[in-house]
C-alpha cells in the first residue's frame, strides 16, 4: 500500500478571495502530492506568482517563490491509501503532464461555467479541482457522483477513505 495526499488551500490572493466569496467555502484551490511532507504539489493555477493570466499545469514547491510570497496560505490535507498499481497510475499521469506541460492550459471559461453547473470538457484544459478529480478517477481511486469538470474544492471534503491529517498554515506543516 502507498499513500497520496489531496490539499485544499486558500492562498489569500485576489482570485482566491473572489472564489471563496463566490462559493462560501474556506478553500479555493486543490492540489495533489505524492509525499507525506507535501513539498511538491501538482495542480492547475498561475505559473508565475505575479501573473493571474499565465496559468496552466503547475508544480508548486513548498520552498518556491509562490509560497515565499503567499506565506500565509492555509490548507487542509487529506491522506488516502492506494494500491501500488493506483500509485503508479497517478505517477504515470503526472509524469506525462510534467513532460508535456506546455500542452496544458487553465480553463478560465470552465471555471465560470462550473458555477452554473454546466460541464465543459476540453482536451488538456483544466482548473485545479477538475484536474485532481480527473487524476483520482483515472487512477480508479475515487469516482465522483458528477462530471469531474463540475467538481469543486468543497467536494473533496469528507470523501470515503480520505482522512484529514492536517489543517492550518501550509508552511507550518511538517
Amino acid at each position: 500500500m502507498k499513500k497520496i495526499y489531496v490539499l485544499l488551500m486558500h492562498t489569500n490572493t485576489i482570485p482566491s478571495k473572489i472564489i471563496k466569496r463566490a462559493t462560501g467555502y474556506d478553500y479555493s484551490h486543490v492540489g495533489i502530492s505524492l509525499q507525506k511532507e507535501c513539498d511538491t504539489i501538482y495542480s492547475f493555477g498561475r505559473k508565475k506568482y505575479n501573473s493571474i493570466i499565465n496559468c496552466g499545469f503547475t508544480i508548486e514547491k513548498k520552498d518556491g517563490a509562490f509560497f515565499k510570497k503567499f506565506n500565509k496560505t492555509v490548507c487542509k490535507i487529506y491522506e488516502v491509501n492506494v494500491s501500488n498499481h493506483q500509485f503508479r497510475q497517478v505517477q504515470r499521469i503526472l509524469k506525462t503532464m510534467v513532460k508535456n506541460q506546455s500542452l496544458y492550459k487553465y480553463d478560465f471559461l470552465g471555471l465560470i461555467l462550473k458555477y452554473w453547473d454546466i460541464p465543459r470538457n476540453v482536451k488538456n484544459k483544466y482548473v485545479c479541482s477538475y484536474f485532481v478529480a480527473h487524476v483520482l478517477e483515472e487512477a480508479k481511486i475515487y469516482k465522483f457522483s458528477k462530471p469531474t469538470s463540475l467538481v469543486r474544492p468543497k467536494d473533496f471534503d469528507n470523501l470515503a477513505n480520505f482522512y484529514e491529517i492536517y489543517q492550518g498554515e501550509y508552511l507550518r506543516y511538517f
